[in-house]
């Protein structure tokens, strides 16, 4: 081996320990950055030139080292895991932040509540049922009764209103996926061009994967990589983006409600619908679609036993002028419940026309709270229900976040930075530089001595 082939062993040992060193560098300094993925050095053993003869001097050797380049050090199974828990636990926390605004806006217990409010109106009839014949009693009724119609009214409004933002809510979370998967496909497009000039494409691929991991918290995308650097994402087994191609995503169905139709992701290209079943947008159809107007459905069928009800019972009794009661409430959902334009001497509290005044119809009214299966049995059970719902809903976010932690957990064990790993590469890169240097310093003494025999 030639002098000159020495000192270019060392420098290629040298260059590598210097690549070594400022990459631990770069690791060390990202250390605290979000999204970044550790690197490390790919290093190849260089092969002689020389081409092998049987009359050769000396056999050939190796002509030092070279630095193929970086890898990030991730675990693509890990990956793909981390992903999934996270589309499924921003799924579960949106469905359970709807359960408790639903529950929220039922205000039970308390004092301006839907309970409240039919107890105050049975209990008016009771009080009637003592004195008949007093008009402030039967104009109690009907304040009372256009209070409670009033309640059932403003609570599905504020239900209304909950679906209404989630409706709005949904079209924004669509369109950010349409924003990122679009900002993924320009870097895949990068990713691609960098590694064919020979560039290195660790950064762009931590921008990369920061948006993929935003894009799996709102819709539950999956990403898998593929041999030219690109990554291909679906959705709901459908692809979302392919290289630098994107297939958008848009809502069908109604924007108010519920009750108006269904509401659904659609691929805007076909109008087919897209099955989107994690992320913030998982949660959001699946609020759109069953938490709200399950509840709202329900809600409806108390106020229609309400209507159903006490018309019954005024159909059976008879007013202050001897006649028949007439309809006390319009309507048949809570959205629609109204009084129906009784005055106070249309309301039957009387078993019997006069002279009969036994306020017997209005006792009966009255015990209605009791009845089961009534209003008061129904509203009572949905209550129970949203609170169960809400329980449930609590207790699988909770089960799906710390599932979420855990994916995370591991897959940042093996691609984040670990200091202590770090320190014991710069170490030993540091010693590797020396020895180089060393190897260096004995090719130069040895050339010198060369020099001076030659003299």
């Amino acid at each position: 081996m030639s002098s000159a082939s020495s000192l270019g062993i060392g420098l290629s040992a040298l260059q590598a320990a210097q690549r070594g060193l400022e990459l631990a560098g770069q690791n060390i300094s990202n250390v605290n950055t979000p999204g970044y993925t550790r690197q490390r050095i790919e290093q190849a053993a260089q092969a002689s030139t020389d081409v092998p003869s049987m009359f050769g001097p000396t056999p050939s050797m190796g002509e030092g080292v070279a630095v193929l380049g970086t890898t990030r050090i991730q675990d693509q199974l890990l990956e793909v895991r981390a992903q999934q828990a996270r589309g499924a636990s921003a799924a579960a926390a949106s469905v359970a932040s709807a359960h408790s605004m639903v529950e929220s806006a039922f205000g039970e217990p308390g004092d301006s509540g839907l309970q409240a409010g039919l107890a105050e109106f049975w209990t008016s009839w009771g009080d009637l049922a003592t004195d008949p014949n007093s008009s402030a009693a039967r104009t109690s009724v009907l304040e009372q009764g256009g209070r409670l119609a009033a309640s059932f009214r403003e609570l599905s409004g504020r239900l209304s209103t909950q679906w209404g933002g989630t409706r709005e809510a949904l079209n924004a979370s669509v369109a950010t996926v349409n924003r990122l998967s679009a900002d993924v496909a320009d870097l895949n497009d990068a990713i691609r061009a960098a590694r064919v000039a020979g560039g290195s494409t660790s950064e762009l691929e931590d921008r990369r994967d920061t948006l993929v991991g935003k894009l799996g918290d709102v819709a539950g995308v999956v990403a898998q990589p593929m041999d030219d650097g690109t990554v291909t994402l679906s959705v709901g087994g459908s692809v979302l983006v392919s290289g630098n191609h994107v297939s958008t995503l848009g809502v069908s169905g109604p924007s108010t409600g519920p009750g108006a139709g269904s509401v659904a992701v659609v691929w805007s290209a076909s109008g087919t619908p897209a099955t989107v079943t994690g992320g913030e947008v998982g949660g959001m159809l699946t609020t759109l679609g069953d938490t709200i107007p399950t509840v709202v459905a329900r809600l409806d069928t108390v106020a229609a036993s309400v209507a159903a009800t006490v018309n019954a019972r005024q159909a059976a009794g008879y007013d202050a002028t001897g006649t028949p009661g007439g309809a006390f409430f319009s309507g048949t959902t809570a959205a629609s419940l109204r009084l129906a334009g009784l005055s106070a001497s249309g309301v039957a509290a009387s078993s019997a026309p006069p002279p009969a005044s036994d306020g017997a119809n209005a006792d009966s009214m009255a015990a209605s709270s009791e009845l089961a299966g009534g209003p008061d049995s129904l509203y009572r059970d949905l209550v129970v229900s949203v609170g169960v719902q809400v329980q449930g809903a609590t207790r699988r976010a909770g089960v799906q976040q710390a599932l979420a932690s855990q994916a995370e957990s591991a897959r940042l064990g093996v691609s984040s930075v670990s200091i202590d790993e770090e320190m014991v590469g710069l170490l030993g890169f540091q010693h590797a530089y020396e020895a180089a240097a060393r190897f260096v310093s004995v090719v130069d003494e040895t050339l010198d001595t060369l020099m001076q025999m030659a003299r």
